[in-house]
């Protein structure tokens, strides 16, 4: 008896089955390839990184020298951010005390291009004038960042980092004090929220983690 298959008939399925297996190594290698950063996320931080980032957008803000804060201002640096306000009286400097020691202690390849910034958000436009935002912040460290703007702007940002804050009334009906969460939030020099440190902070944990992530981010 005779075998009337052709031979080519024969060797579809095998040929079939290698094409289609070289087809999927093809797409994970190039998955590889042009997507590092999901391969190998960094390890041991204390943080939640973001993967991937997330774009911010949108902004009319103002620093404390007066002049426009947008989303163009993230470009090219690093950006630790914390919202709250002047008149705070434990969370916000205790918070800034931190980032004064993170400041001191952030290896010299950490201050490199792209150098990192730190921005104070006050979430307090009626009582936090640029004036006084510019000594708040300068007195913790010459070169960190207050920025304010309108109400309705502020919310612009704070919604897109998930940063929380609302108003109460003091009980002796004297001013009133602005509740607010306590995350700083990283920004990448794309302009992305890369990075969420929450509460409580430590010094060397916020630098160790930053280097890593950091040089995870430059590979």
């Amino acid at each position: 008896m005779t075998n009337d298959t052709p031979p080519q008939q024969k060797l579809s399925l095998p040929v079939m089955l290698i094409g289609l297996a070289l087809m999927v190594l093809g797409v994970l290698t190039a998955r590889y390839l042009l997507e590092p950063h999901q391969q190998e996320l960094p390890r041991d931080l204390e943080a939640t990184y973001l993967q991937p980032g997330k774009p911010i957008t949108g902004l009319d803000l103002i620093d404390y020298k007066q002049q426009r804060f947008d989303e163009s201002r993230f470009k090219g640096k690093w950006s630790f951010m914390f919202f709250g306000y002047t008149n705070c009286p434990d969370v916000c400097p205790t918070t800034m005390l931190v980032m004064k020691s993170v400041w001191a202690k952030l290896p010299a390849e950490a201050k490199a291009e792209p150098s990192p910034q730190m921005i104070f958000v006050s979430v307090d436009p009626d009582r936090d004038t640029p004036d006084k935002l510019k000594k708040y912040v300068t007195f913790y460290h010459p070169d960190f960042l207050g920025v304010t703007g309108k109400a309705d702007q502020i919310d612009i940002l704070t919604r897109q980092v998930g940063a929380l804050y609302g108003f109460e009334d003091n009980p002796d009906g004297k001013g009133y004090t602005v509740n607010h969460s306590a995350q700083i939030i990283l920004v990448d020099p794309s302009g992305k929220m890369r990075a969420v440190f929450s509460p409580p902070h430590k010094v060397d944990d916020i630098v160790r983690s930053f280097v890593k992530i950091r040089n995870y981010y430059q590979r």
